[in-house]
């Protein structure tokens, strides 16, 4: 997955020379300078930074001109992770930030949780049961050169996917992404980005895994215990490509070339999301409904931004026949959930074909299950009136709007159109 990367702006009174004093030197200091000053938490990692710069241990300082973008990477040692930044970078992965005055950064690293990951490879419903699942994750595991015990999140009639994780806590993916911390996540779907990526890190999109399971419960359905590819059997698959919902069950024949879904078991690491950096985004809590123009949905969107103590300019996420919805907010900008989740890493959030995490929560947290107005399918288009209610300004039944799904990754398509007189969330971006 091709990784962007976040500015932070750092303001303050920069460094004399390197620890020059002014007092000494009666002419004046020669050169001003700024002092980047990185703490690892943890060993078994190594941060690289400009010209050639290395921190493998305890703390390590650099000087550069004030106004400097510096680019920061963690690096972990084998059998280590590295699990983010503290301090004015944020987030798990790459930093980059101008440096306008002498700063502390703090690199933390742990060793490494269990993996997850679907295969690359697809299969119908007739793998040899659950211990042929098994020895297909750990042949997929064995050519990435991921050490570990590798199984297959998959139920049949005996025996429960859930179960087989007892003992086991905190999960990443092959990119190092944050996936869940504990167990139940995988039957409540609290779980950070969705896992998406193969053994290699590869970023299959939208594949369907067969796992007999829905929300933690076994299903009637796992093409007789794993062993028919017939059509006129069934297997409950997973949509990974969702968040909150990604494990909740829908079903193809058994002739179906599912994927499986595979997780290290036996690690104990608590694994968690950095907050990071960037303007909010949220879904709103209380529904909208279209008829006072987009004027209206930005109300809306300034409303429930109020309600929960959120200060910033927010807008609606909603196209018009005039100017589209990635129009309406800054190309460059990254945008953040309220749990300080990016939703895309780097800029193009709304240009672009896949977020890294969805745009699910509202302001205060909460995971919304539905669907949101955007009036598009392409969030870089221009929709034509019969997509957007009539640019907004109508309410009747008589025409529609398009919608996405909030829970999605998969900015690609609408989930659906529904009449303008329905009441439906907004996504609310702060601009």
């Amino acid at each position: 997955m091709r990784r962007l990367l976040p500015l932070i702006l750092l303001v303050g009174c920069g460094r004399f020379g390197f620890d020059a004093d002014p007092q000494a030197n009666p002419d004046g200091p020669t050169e001003v300078v700024a002092r980047v000053t990185i703490q690892h938490s943890g060993e078994g990692g190594t941060v690289v930074g400009p010209d050639g710069f290395t921190c493998a241990t305890g703390s390590c300082k650099f000087d550069v001109a004030p106004g400097t973008v510096v680019n920061l990477r963690g690096l972990a040692a084998a059998e280590r992770w590295f699990q983010g930044w503290t301090g004015p970078c944020g987030g798990n992965f790459d930093c980059e930030i101008q440096v306008d005055a002498d700063v502390t950064i703090l690199a933390d690293f742990s060793p490494t949780p269990n993996r997850v990951f679907v295969t690359s490879g697809a299969t119908n419903g007739a793998i040899g049961g659950i211990g042929g699942a098994d020895d297909i994750c750990a042949a997929h595991a064995s050519t990435a050169n991921l050490t570990g015990t590798f199984i297959a999140y998959i139920s049949d009639s005996t025996t429960s996917a859930p179960s087989r994780l007892a003992g086991s806590r905190g999960w990443i993916r092959t990119d190092g992404a944050p996936f869940a911390d504990a167990p139940t996540a995988f039957s409540t779907s609290d779980i950070r980005f969705p896992v998406r990526l193969d053994e290699l890190g590869n970023d299959l999109g939208d594949p369907l895994v067969f796992t007999g399971t829905s929300f933690g419960t076994t299903t009637v359905n796992h093409c007789q215990d794993w062993t028919s590819n017939a059509g006129n059997q069934n297997g409950t698959t997973n949509e990974v490509k969702y968040g909150s919902d990604s494990l909740g069950g829908g079903t193809r024949a058994c002739t179906f070339p599912g994927h499986l879904l595979c997780t290290e078991i036996d690690r104990v690491v608590p694994v968690a999301t950095r907050p990071d950096t960037g303007r909010m985004a949220f879904m709103s809590t209380t529904d909208w409904t279209p008829g006072g123009g987009r004027a209206s949905a930005d109300a809306h969107c300034a409303s429930e931004a109020a309600n929960a103590g959120l200060t910033g300019n927010f807008l609606a996420a909603l196209a018009t026949t005039t100017e589209s919805l990635a129009s309406r907010f800054p190309a460059t900008e990254i945008y953040r959930r309220v749990d300080g989740v990016r939703l895309l890493r780097g800029p193009g959030m709304f240009t672009g074909e896949w977020l890294d995490v969805p745009p699910e929560l509202d302001q205060f947290g909460a995971v919304v299950g539905n669907d949101f107005w955007t009036g598009t399918t392409n969030w870089n288009a221009l929709p034509p009136a019969a997509d957007t209610c009539n640019d907004w300004t109508d309410n009747t039944a008589l025409v529609s709007g398009y919608l996405h799904w909030t829970t999605n990754t998969d900015l690609r398509s609408p989930a659906k159109t529904e009449p303008c007189d329905q009441a439906f969330p907004v996504l609310c971006v702060d601009r």
